[in-house]
Parts: C-alpha cells; sequence; structure tokens
C-alpha cells in the first residue's frame, strides 16, 4: 500500500530493495497478496476526497466506450466502475484473482505484465491502480500496455504520492515509521518515475496530466488501524515491529488519516 516519502534521485537503487533480507520484491508482492488478498483495496474503498474513492477517480479519465484491461487489478475494485462486458482484469496473483471472481468480477486472466496475452490494440484505455511502482522491468511493463492499446488509447496508472498531507497526517507516518525503524517505504521504480514523462515517452506514449490528491481514511475502530498498517509494504520488517507499529495506531481511534495518491494519464502515440 502507500505512505508518503518518495526517495530522491541521489539514494541509491539499493535502498529500493528490502533491505538485509534475501527475499526479491517480486516473491515479497507473492507472499503478500495470498496471505491477505484485497487489503490494499480494503483500505482504499473506504478513503474519500472531493465525493470519490480513489477507485472513481482512477477511472475518470478513461474512455467512455470501449474495452478496458485493468493491469495487477488486485480485488478488482474498478470492475464496478465500467459498463459490463468492458472491463477485464489481469493479476499474477492467483489469491486476488481469487477473491476478484468472489465477487463476481470478469472475465478474469492469470498473466505477467511483460506478456499480455492480448492482441495488438485489444484495448481502449488501461488502468493500473497502486502497482506501477513496483512492475519490473518498468520499460518492458510500458511497452507491453502500449502494445495492446489502440493509437490515441487512454492509461491512467495511481500510485502513492508524497503530498498533499496535512501536519495531524505527518505525524501519524513519523510515529508509523519510528515503530517500524523506517525513514520512508519506497519501492523499486521510485526513481524511474520521478522524471516520468520520458519514461512513458521511450516506451511510445505521451504524459498528458500528473496530479495529486489527498484521500481520507477514517479509523473508525482498532480493526481498521490495524488494517492500514497491514496493508503497508514492509520487506525485511520483522513480525514484531509490524505489531508495534498496529499497537500506536490503536490509539487513533475515530481519528483520520490523510492518504496521498498521484494519478498519471498517458495517450498512446
Amino acid at each position: 500500500m502507500t505512505y508518503p516519502g518518495t526517495p530522491s534521485r541521489r539514494e541509491s537503487f539499493q535502498k529500493l530493495s528490502p533491505p538485509r533480507s534475501g527475499i526479491s520484491w517480486a516473491d515479497y508482492l507473492e507472499g503478500f497478496h495470498e496471505r491477505q488478498p484485497g487489503i490494499t483495496e480494503d483500505v482504499l474503498c473506504l478513503a474519500t476526497a472531493q465525493g470519490l474513492n480513489p477507485y472513481s477517480w482512477i477511472a475518470e479519465p478513461l474512455p467512455q466506450t470501449g474495452a478496458v484491461l485493468d493491469l495487477a487489478c488486485g480485488s478488482a475494485p474498478t470492475a464496478g466502475c465500467f459498463a459490463r462486458g468492458r472491463w477485464v482484469g489481469t493479476d499474477r496473483s492467483p489469491g486476488e484473482l481469487a477473491r476478484a471472481a468472489r465477487g463476481g468480477a470478469g472475465p478474469l486472466v492469470r498473466a505477467d505484465a511483460t506478456a499480455l496475452p492480448f492482441a495488438t490494440g485489444a484495448f481502449d484505455g488501461v488502468v493500473c491502480s497502486m502497482a506501477i511502482m513496483l512492475l519490473q522491468p518498468l520499460d518492458a511493463v510500458l511497452t507491453e500496455i502500449r502494445r495492446v492499446l489502440v493509437t490515441g488509447g487512454i492509461g491512467v496508472f495511481m500510485l502513492p504520492g508524497s503530498r498533499p498531507l496535512r501536519v495531524a497526517d505527518l505525524l501519524h507516518y513519523l510515529q508509523l515509521m519510528i515503530a517500524v525503524r523506517r525513514t520512508h517505504l519506497a519501492y523499486p521504480n521510485d526513481r524511474l518515475l520521478i522524471r516520468s514523462e520520458g519514461v512513458f515517452h521511450r516506451a511510445g506514449f505521451e504524459l498528458v496530466a500528473d496530479e495529486r490528491l489527498r484521500f481520507e481514511y477514517t479509523f473508525g475502530d482498532e480493526e481498521a488501524t490495524r488494517r492500514f498498517v497491514n496493508s503497508l509494504y514492509l520487506p525485511a520488517v520483522p513480525d514484531a515491529r509490524v505489531a508495534d507499529a498496529s499497537r500506536r495506531a490503536a490509539g487513533w481511534v475515530g481519528e483520520r488519516m490523510g492518504i496521498p495518491l498521484r494519478r498519471m494519464m498517458v495517450r498512446a502515440a
């Protein structure tokens, strides 16, 4: 899940890998989503800004007609944003796809983002929520997205942001990072996405918009606080530290937390 604090360009790539651990990001993510499928969506579906949740926000710029591919669809929270028959979901995680199927979403296809089993130009739009900062190698993923999009088709990506936030939000995040002994959370593609226009251009896209919005999540009870902490990607952080973060968050019942998100829109050239 998301946490503000994208590293600077001067930080080494090694800081973007799980520290002091032999596990790869791919293996970490596979285990994370098999253990708790849909947890990211469970948090973000309850976050709101300007009358929208993040999935309504990411679906807004997509075409009103034609087929839409949801890449790394998770438990399929965007499926309900489109008329039946327009949406196709794909993900690598069997657990996420199983939860999506239980919710009635479909069609669903298990596939890798670098080798999508769809014809060239099969889609008018592609949506990718909370995954573009993780999918590797990014250039290959974007090239494959471009291949399955029609010329002029729209791609929309949602990923963690670092702003806007309020002082109270920053204090909450600081407490969590102290508990897990991190300065910030980082993702494999952070450096590439700092100057994203060139990355998209190489893959055959024009960057149309790069927007940021603060969504608000309410800690209605202790379960809501645990869910938020457990949704964070914390590779190589011992369970005891995650439990400490949950104990700190348990005192926030009744409070609200800002979640800063970034929405990037591209057009297939």
